[in-house]
């Protein structure tokens, strides 16, 4: 109403302008004289930039500069306020009236900003928000992986690695896509098979495998801060939160193409006629935290989990920091205060419910509801600033809503629009660093300005097309990484390509390391037999150390079931103050955060749990009698034993170590249980049993 009243009464006093206001005769030196100083390329302050082409786009924490066509907005009101603390410019004199009566004008009529004149912001030129065009593959190589690959290791005088030997491909493919080893008698009739398509067939058996999905559902529970309690102080359990554990993995094995999969992530509960599994996938966001102690302020926290969802969406679907905005415009992206409540929008229209199932089970969703969305003064729910609507950042492609709001199935659609320069670039660069250990983009949680550049972008760009040409099927894209040589190399380090790329980079090798928490456990389940197969239902506890789980917990009060102790590590109940210490100590995901890309720590305390965890004992004394079982003298017994674990047979000098300690052994006195049981232990504690090259 201020607002208003000023201009109105300036109205009387302001003198005529030209019919037609020109952008650099008229308003350019205008705001370079008065406005850029505050509002330019230094300094951006309240996130409004007036040196470049962005008003029209994105306004300031305040709302927008200008509304084209009328003579709405925080600029024009700004320049006839009287108050001290919002006038502009905030010192020396103000604009003149004919300079108001300039910008006014310019204003309604549709704030023209010539293209020679638009200027450049960083954001501008960012690879990563630039639309996705698909490059024309190099010449050189039959995969148009390799091709890409190659060119880059050319420019700096190298070339692929060697294939790696068929034994260690078999056992790569194996912990890549369901995370489990080959028996012995699998490696032998691969080796057999020398039909020109083995390695093919062999990647379509384990991609249709029921494990595949508990492999890289795992990868998606880490993003999705899946875990099965409330956190904070008291901690509640969330029984019923592995049935969107168990979505996951039948999505991945089901292989739900990406787009339809995001889609019924964040709006599953509003696509028309949604079925329960539907509604079952928007466990996606009851995943955040809840504080529910007496004492917490339930608005407080509402707004906690809120925020968490726009910001778990950002880093998931975008690979964007949006944390910084939710208190100030982005320091380094070109998100806006502003703008961050405008995404808020769409989730703060959201509560948490359940839908019912037969008996006294049910399935934790989302509901729509109806709230209006205030941004929050420098991230204070408390002080509200101006109203906003669901939007979406304008340095992204436009939002198109389907009525006369958006809502959340309209924020779905757009992130998985092939417009969109993101979602494919984010998707496909997490499916490499799976594959590969590094990402094309090492930075798998920041695609933003202050991220790490791709090092191959056109090949990046050429998989995000390629994603969608394969209509979003993760299953035909991970096929078509690892039919390549550049997937195929050995790991074997060379003095040339150490000293001409030492990090790797440029992919002239593939990477080794070790494997994730829960298939160290998996692998030693496995390889002793003890693995239970079973996929879904409830999660399990396996043991915890003497007196730990009794600082908060009992094992009565997590009321977990405890018969199927040797299931995946995938089914490990997550308690989010309280994870399984043999789990943390190999940098499992807490399930408090979004994780992009786990830690790969090594410590002492690793070895000391793959000999004490009463999981790893119990693997031990099982694999002792397995390899006893498994040949009829000691030698035929330490061969099967190699193989079994590391799936390769023993080299000589390994096979004679295994010898003299179990003669040593012997001759000690020990038990033939007991001696096998040490090898077993020795095998299953080789750094090479946990580890994928």
């Amino acid at each position: 109403m201020r607002f208003a009243l000023a201009l109105s009464s300036l109205a009387f006093a302001l003198p005529a302008i030209a019919a037609d206001v020109d952008f650099a005769r008229d308003v350019r030196p205008i705001l370079t004289k008065h406005c850029v100083r505050c509002h330019g390329t230094k300094k951006q302050e309240g996130g409004l930039r007036l040196d470049v082409r962005r008003l029209a786009r994105v306004g300031g924490d305040t709302g927008p500069a200008l509304v084209p066509g009328t003579a709405k907005g925080e600029l024009l009101r700004r320049i006839v306020n009287t108050d001290d603390k919002l006038k502009m410019p905030p010192d020396g004199d103000p604009l003149t009236a004919e300079q108001v009566a300039t910008l006014k004008a310019w204003a309604e009529q549709g704030a023209k900003w010539p293209d020679e004149f638009a200027g450049k912001e960083p954001a501008d030129d960012h690879w990563a928000f630039k639309p996705v065009n698909r490059p024309e593959s190099p010449r050189g190589a039959a995969h148009p992986v390799d091709a890409f690959v190659l060119a880059k290791l050319s420019d700096k005088g190298l070339s692929l690695a060697p294939e790696a030997d068929r034994r260690s491909l078999f056992r790569r493919l194996h912990l890549d896509l369901t995370g489990l080893p080959p028996a012995p008698n699998e490696i032998a009739a691969f080796l057999k098979d020398t039909s020109a398509n083995a390695y093919e067939k062999l990647v379509d058996k384990l991609l249709a495998s029921p494990h595949f999905g508990e492999r890289w559902g795992r990868h998606w529970l880490d993003l999705a801060r899946f875990a099965e309690s409330d956190g904070y102080e008291n901690d509640n359990l969330r029984p019923e939160a592995y049935r969107f554990r168990d979505w996951v993995v039948r999505a991945f094995n089901d292989d739900v193409p990406f787009d339809r999969y995001t889609v019924e992530q964040l709006a599953g509960d509003l696509l028309p006629g949604a079925t329960n599994e539907q509604k079952t996938a928007t466990g996606f966001h009851r995943n955040t935290l809840w504080n529910s102690a007496a004492s917490g302020d339930k608005e407080e926290f509402r707004t906690y989990a809120v925020k968490d969802r726009v910001e778990t969406t950002g880093m998931a679907w975008m690979g964007l920091t949006l944390g910084c905005a939710k208190c100030h415009t982005h320091k380094y992206d070109p998100v806006a205060h502003r703008e961050f409540y405008r995404l808020y929008a769409f989730f703060n229209q959201t509560d948490n419910t359940e839908v019912r199932l037969e008996g006294k089970a049910y399935i934790p969703v989302l509901r729509e509801v109806k709230r209006d969305t205030h941004v929050h003064t420098r991230g204070n729910f408390l002080q509200k600033g101006e109203a906003v609507a669901p939007g979406t950042p304008a340095f992204l492609p436009p939002l198109k809503a389907r009525g006369d709001s958006a809502d959340r199935l309209d924020l779905a659609r757009w992130l998985v629009d092939p417009a969109h320069p993101l979602t494919a670039r984010v998707a496909v660069n997490r499916v490499w660093q799976h594959l590969f250990g590094e990402g094309i983009v090492r930075t798998p949680d920041n695609f933003g300005t202050n991220g790490t550049p791709p090092t191959h972008p056109e090949l990046l760009d050429w998989l995000a097309s390629e994603f969608v040409r394969l209509k979003w099927s993760r299953k035909a894209l991970i096929k078509l990484v690892v039919m390549s040589a550049t997937y195929k190399q050995s790991s074997a380090r060379t003095a040339k390509l150490t000293a001409a790329d030492p990090t790797n980079a440029l992919f002239g090798r593939q990477n080794r390391f070790r494997v994730e928490a829960e298939i160290v456990r998996d692998l030693s389940l496995s390889v002793s037999g003890l693995l239970n197969p079973k996929l879904g239902g409830p999660s399990i506890v396996p043991p915890f150390p003497d007196g730990l789980l009794a600082q908060k917990f009992t094992a009565e009060s997590l009321k977990m079931p405890g018969p199927d102790r040797h299931r995946r590590g995938i089914y490990i109940h997550v308690q989010r103050t309280l994870q399984h210490p043999t789990l943390a100590v190999f940098d499992a995901a807490d399930g408090n955060g979004p994780c992009a890309k786990r830690d790969r720590s090594i410590t002492p305390l690793q070895a000391l749990a793959l000999l004490n965890d009463p999981v790893f004992v119990e693997c031990a004394a099982a694999l002792g009698a397995q390899i006893r079982r498994g040949g009829d003298t000691t030698e035929n017994r330490l061969r099967y034993g190699f193989e079994l674990c590391l799936g390769r047979l023993p080299k000589d000098r390994e096979l004679a170590i295994l010898g003299e300690l179990v003669a040593a052994q012997e001759k000690l006195g020990a038990k033939e249980e007991a001696v096998w049981f040490g090898v077993a232990r020795t095998l299953m504690n080789l750094e090479e049993f946990t580890t994928r090259e």
